[in-house]
């Protein structure tokens, strides 16, 4: 058995996507020409003010539609319990490791849990121990890994790599960061959100619900 920590990972994103959102929101004002003052980029003092007030005054208003201009795809490391309520969130794409082709010959890769009470640690390891070994013993008898997969655990690790634009990123930060939530989604959002944040700050700096 080996216990995999919880990772995320930012791949990839839309290039300077406070600069493209506002570029597209402006259409709806007509005010494109009020994007650079005498700079250069944009991106001196009084630009960037200019853009963050216009952008909040956006984000305030729920003009959440022009958000959608605006991806970013992550490569994230979890359990597959946690993957289940992921895939939830249908306005995503989605690309995830496969049981049906990936054999755990080297050691059964799990995200440990969040234990609670007394001597569920050491359950939980027995439990771990009783499947790897179970899935070790179908696959030493001939049985291919898409029907030895079933003695897997709930908590084998493993990676998938997510791809939405921002606003339903928000809302991906807004349900997996609340309260009810359950913990490992929670870590998980969080770390995501400090990775959003810096894209596009003024959009997703109050999406956690902590």
């Amino acid at each position: 058995m080996k216990v995999v920590e919880q990772s995320v990972e930012l791949i990839q994103h839309s290039p300077e996507p406070d600069k493209l959102i506002e570029r597209i929101a402006r259409v709806c004002y007509n005010s494109e020409d009020r994007m650079v003052c005498g700079c250069a980029d944009g991106y001196c003092e009084t630009c960037r003010a200019r853009r963050e007030k216009f952008l909040a005054g956006l984000a305030g208003k729920r003009h959440d539609s022009v958000f959608e201009h605006a991806f970013a795809t992550f490569k994230i490391v979890t359990d597959r319990g946690i993957t289940h309520e992921l895939v939830r969130h249908r306005l995503a794409s989605y690309t995830q490791s496969s049981t049906r082709y990936i054999r755990y010959d080297d050691g059964l890769p799990v995200v440990e849990p969040y234990f609670v009470k007394k001597g569920e640690k050491e359950a939980w390891i027995g439990a771990m121990a009783a499947a790897e070994a179970a899935y070790a013993a179908m696959l030493a008898d001939g049985v291919p890994p898409q029907n030895a997969r079933d003695a897997l655990p709930t908590c084998t690790a493993t990676t998938i790599f997510m791809t939405a634009n921002f606003r339903e990123w928000r809302h991906v930060l807004e349900l997996r960061s609340a309260r009810g939530a359950h913990p490992k989604i929670r870590d998980l959002a969080a770390m995501l959100h400090a990775d959003l944040a810096k894209l596009c700050e003024v959009y997703f700096r109050d999406a956690l619900k902590e």
